[in-house]
């Protein structure tokens, strides 16, 4: 029996050198609005998250070094968000839904870049919150809601570092909720 060792002599495939778009023409601005919080969050940290989707498999080269062989290892990439406080319910944040540079990476056709999701993270000692909108609500404009119970103001999020909320539609938000409402617009430049 014969045993090929060349996917173990090959070198992993390396990540990309991404780079920021020197010439982004698409803007957005989120919203995001708080409703029913017990007390102010201390700060509000935000990013925005880029994806090489699937469809465009055929710019990535297979990785044989990993340990299902043969996988293509999409890239992907998250860029700070700076959400400037508007009020203690009211946060705004300005981001560029092409701020990264299409390239050909790995000599195998130009990889484009896909905003999949705007991010924040919000804090209000001890409680640390995590949540998120997704490219088709920021696209499209529409209202996503988040929420998570407000009893958790008052519990440091251990060992996890943080309380993620849950999406309006897994289940309806009560009065025992807060709520994180995200809503995306495009700025005509």
């Amino acid at each position: 029996m014969t045993v090929s060792t060349a996917a173990c002599q090959q070198p992993p495939v390396p990540p990309p050198q991404v780079k920021a778009n020197p010439n982004p023409q698409h803007k957005y601005e989120v919203v995001m609005t708080v409703r029913n919080a017990p007390r102010a969050f201390e700060q509000v940290a935000g990013s925005a998250q880029f994806d090489i989707p699937a469809e465009q498999d055929a710019c990535i080269p297979l990785d044989q070094t990993r340990a299902l062989a043969g996988v293509r290892n999409r890239p992907s990439e998250t860029v700070p968000l700076r959400f400037r406080k508007v009020s203690d319910t009211e946060y705004r944040a300005e981001f560029f839904a092409d701020a990264l540079l299409d390239e050909d990476y790995y000599g195998l056709g130009v990889c484009h870049w896909k905003l999949t999701a705007i991010g924040a993270t919000l804090t209000a000692q001890p409680a640390v919150f995590s949540t998120e909108t997704w490219n088709e609500a920021i696209f499209s404009g529409a209202q996503q809601v988040t929420f998570a119970p407000k009893s958790l103001f008052a519990l440091s999020p251990d060992p996890i570092e943080f309380h993620p909320m849950t999406l309006a539609g897994e289940r309806a938000p009560s009065a025992e909720d807060f709520e994180v409402v995200f809503q995306s617009r495009k700025i005509e430049q």
